[in-house]
């Protein structure tokens, strides 16, 4: 009879490299372990200082911010645009004493845009560009708004073709029914003036029929350009 062999245990590689894995990490906890505590602890202290920054410094700067920005704005609405930028002595700040104080708050960040368009009302385009590009922000009306102020203000400083360009991004950057189909008729515009009248129906054509429903007022100023482009195209 043939002899009963006994069969030899199988020995899983898998199981002895997991365990050689498990012992090296335990290794490299043991020898990093003063470098790992550090940067532990410096996560914490960064996430505690951000928390006292926001605390302490940074919501109340908002709020003194909000204060002082209010009494500004209130003259812009009536056009005071001079005393808007410069405030009043002992009475309130003006846009750009509130940039100096307060920039890099939400406030003093739209007193840049503020102050861009005051700069714009006063003729002052040069400066009027410098704070309306200083101005930082993503929301879908406030920021392509911004832009076309400074598309404005090269239509108004007659160089056409880089108004023309801005005023197709603060379009596109919109995609509104509101601002989209303003500034694409401000861009037409321009390149009509550029005797480019055959891009300028493109455009109208096009804004035409993507924003049906802008407003009557502006749906009946396009119609209008765009009557005129055919005609010289």
């Amino acid at each position: 009879m043939a002899e009963n062999k006994e069969k030899e245990p199988v020995v899983v590689d898998g199981f002895e490299k997991i365990e050689s894995t498990m012992n090296g990490a335990e290794s490299f906890v043991e020898n990093h372990q003063k470098q790992i505590l550090i940067g532990f602890a410096a996560v914490i202290a960064a996430v505690i200082l951000y928390f006292v920054l926001d605390t302490m410094v940074w919501k109340p700067k908002e709020e003194a911010a909000k204060s002082e920005i209010y009494k500004a704005q209130q003259m812009f609405a009536i056009d005071s645009f001079q005393v808007a930028l410069d405030g009043k002595e002992d009475d309130f700040m003006g846009f750009l004493e509130i940039i100096d104080n307060y920039g890099s708050t939400p406030s003093g960040n739209l007193a840049k845009a503020y102050a861009g368009i005051c700069y714009k009302q006063l003729g002052q385009y040069d400066e009027a560009i410098k704070f309306l590009n200083k101005f930082s922000g993503k929301d879908e009306m406030v920021a392509p708004s911004v832009k076309g102020a400074v598309a404005d203000c090269y239509w108004d400083m007659e160089e056409t073709a880089k108004a023309a360009k801005l005023y197709l991004e603060a379009a596109k950057e919109a995609d509104n029914e509101m601002l989209t189909p303003l500034y694409t008729r401000r861009a037409a515009m321009c390149y009509m003036s550029l005797d480019k009248n055959a891009e300028a129906v493109k455009l109208l054509e096009q804004v035409k029929l993507d924003y049906p429903y802008c407003a009557d007022y502006e749906m009946q100023e396009i119609l209008k350009c765009l009557e005129i482009a055919k005609a010289a195209k």
